[in-house]
C-alpha cells in the first residue's frame, strides 16, 4: 500500500493498522516535544512506548522542537526523567537555542569578536557557551536602571557600545519589558548587527488549556516593530532548522514523517520541506484547526495523517 504525498482533499485519520503499513514507507522520524512527548512536567501517556516501538524497527528518531528555553542537555534529560528511550540524548536532539548558536558560530561572530544581545532563557545561554559566543542582556533589567522619570526614555544607558554588538537574538524570555525592546531596537540600527529570532510561535502549550501561556513570537513581533526589521526566524516551520538537519543526518525527505501539535509550525514545516506529516491531537491544534486550514485554502498547513496520540499508534491501543 502506497500513500500519497500530495494534498489530501482530507488528511487520512490514522490507525494503529493503518499506521502498521505506512511505516514501510518511513525511515526517519521527526518528533515535536510539547504537546507530542509532554505537556509541561508530565509526558503524554503512551509516547514513550511509540518510541520504544519505533526503535525496535530501526527507525531514526530526532526530536526538533521549538522551545528554547533550555539546551539540548537537559532536554535530555528531562526525556530520561519522564521514562524515554535513553538512546534518545542530545545527540538527537534540536531546538532553536542549537540552531540560533551554530548560525551565529558559522556566521563568524566569534572571529569578529562581537557580543550577542540577547533576550531569552537559559537554553539559548547554554548553546552559546558551548561554541564560545559572549553575550549580555539576558535576565532582569528593570527599568528603574534608567535614571529618567519621565513618561518615555530618551536617552538609554548601554552595557556595550553598538558598534561592539554583532548581533541581537530573541527568544521566549519571561523578564522581557520595554527597556529591553528600545535596548534591541536601538542596537539593530547598526546595518551590519544580525537579527536572529528561536521561532514565532504565539502560544505554548501547557497542562491548563483555558490559560494563554504566550511565547516568543509576541516578543518578536514586539522587537521587529520597533527596530523596522525582519529576523531571521531559524524554529519551525523555517529552512535553518531543516538546513541543521540535513547537515547532521542524511535524511531522505521523501522517507521522513514530521509528527506535532501545531499545524502553522510542525504541518508546515513539513509540508515547505518534503516531508510526510501527521498532527497529533494531544496539544495544541484540534481537527477544526484543520478545517480552518482547509476552508482558507492553507494547503500548507493541512497534514497527511492525524491522530489522537501517538500511543493511538501503537500495535495496542493508548491508555486515556
Amino acid at each position: 500500500m502506497t500513500f500519497s504525498t500530495s494534498t489530501p482533499i482530507e488528511p487520512h485519520h490514522i490507525s494503529s493498522q493503518t499506521f502498521a503499513q505506512l511505516l514501510k514507507e518511513i525511515d526517519t522520524f521527526i518528533f515535536d516535544a510539547d504537546g507530542v512527548l509532554w505537556l509541561g512536567e508530565d509526558r503524554i501517556e503512551g509516547s514513550p512506548e511509540f518510541l520504544d516501538y519505533l526503535f525496535r524497527l530501526n527507525k531514526r528518531i530526532i526530536v526538533l522542537t521549538n522551545n528554547a528555553t533550555k539546551s539540548r542537555a537537559v532536554y535530555a534529560k528531562k526525556l530520561s526523567n519522564l521514562g524515554y528511550n535513553e538512546r534518545i540524548n542530545k545527540t538527537n536532539i534540536v531546538n532553536p537555542a542549537a540552531v540560533v548558536a551554530d548560525t551565529l558560530y558559522r556566521m563568524g561572530i566569534k572571529q569578529m569578536g562581537k557580543k550577542v544581545y540577547l533576550i531569552g532563557s537559559q537554553g539559548i545561554k547554554d548553546e552559546l557557551d558551548n561554541l564560545g559566543i559572549e553575550y549580555f542582556g539576558d535576565g532582569p533589567d528593570p527599568i528603574e536602571n534608567q535614571p529618567d522619570t519621565r513618561a518615555f526614555i530618551y536617552d538609554l544607558q548601554f552595557e556595550e557600545k553598538p558598534e561592539n554588538v554583532g548581533a541581537v537574538v530573541v527568544g521566549y524570555e519571561k523578564h522581557f519589558n520595554y527597556h529591553k525592546l528600545m535596548k534591541a531596537a536601538n542596537y539593530l540600527q547598526e546595518d551590519d548587527c544580525i537579527f536572529i529570532a528561536t521561532n514565532t510561535d504565539e502560544t505554548c502549550p501547557g497542562p491548563n488549556p483555558s490559560l494563554i501561556i504566550p511565547d516568543a513570537g509576541p516578543i518578536l513581533a514586539a522587537v521587529q516593530t520597533a527596530a523596522n526589521r525582519e529576523a531571521l526566524v531559524v524554529g519551525k516551520p523555517n529552512t535553518p532548522a531543516f538546513d541543521y538537519i540535513c547537515r547532521r543526518w542524511k535524511i531522505n525527505p521523501s522517507r521522513t514523517m514530521m509528527i506535532g501539535d501545531r499545524t502553522n509550525t510542525d504541518v508546515k514545516f513539513g509540508r515547505d520541506h518534503g516531508l510526510r506529516t501527521m498532527l497529533v491531537l494531544s496539544g495544541c491544534h484540534q481537527v477544526d484547526d484543520i478545517l480552518e486550514n482547509q476552508m482558507n485554502e492553507r494547503d500548507d498547513m493541512i497534514p497527511d495523517f492525524y491522530a489522537e496520540c501517538l500511543g493511538a499508534l501503537l500495535p495496542k491501543r493508548c491508555h486515556a
